[in-house]
């Protein structure tokens, strides 16, 4: 399947795929539930024996768990959010990120070496993943975020080093 041929019928799809494997995390809508989340994604991966994932998946749902901490109720202590990773051997990596807010994300516009504090995050999750989407929570109170990260079987630089490890691979088209 060609990147720029993901949609969301595709993600959709995938996570119904009977060899799927799905785990899931509840977190606070604090600060530090953003390197928990982390913690969850790389420990995962290791439990799957999919490592050579980590890196992007775990920056892609550092910046969703961030942005779902940033934008929380204000009331804390009731508001949570929720990490689920589903994996589909030898197709794609799904991380989806469930918070209270309605809201749908905006992302914005960042120019190239920009040192500001906030507003990257939808743009290093546009160039981690194939795909990602934001939809409604089935329950109706808030928003799910989902994100499509391909895994590519035997990339080029993989075979030159003897690796037939997959490793994920960032969307290339963006038409």
């Amino acid at each position: 399947m060609n990147s720029h041929q993901i949609m969301r019928g595709n993600m959709l799809e995938a996570l119904a795929s009977p060899t799927a494997f799905s785990a899931c995390m509840n977190l606070p809508s604090r600060p530090e539930s953003v390197k928990a989340a982390r913690d969850f994604v790389a420990d995962q991966l290791a439990c799957w024996g999919h490592s050579d994932l980590e890196y992007a998946a775990t920056l892609v749902c550092s910046e969703l768990v961030t942005n779902a901490v940033t934008h929380a109720t204000p009331d804390l202590s009731t508001s949570e959010c929720t990490v689920v990773l589903t994996l589909v051997p030898g197709e794609a990596l799904i991380t989806q990120v469930a918070d209270p807010d309605p809201a749908p994300p905006v992302p914005k516009a960042t120019l190239a070496g920009s040192l500001a504090d906030h507003g990257r995050g939808l743009s290093i999750v546009t160039q981690l993943t194939a795909h990602w989407s934001a939809s409604p929570r089935p329950d109706g109170k808030g928003k799910v975020i989902s994100a499509y990260l391909l895994i590519a079987e035997q990339p080029a630089c993989a075979a030159r080093a003897g690796s037939t490890r997959p490793i994920a691979r960032a969307r290339t088209d963006r038409s």
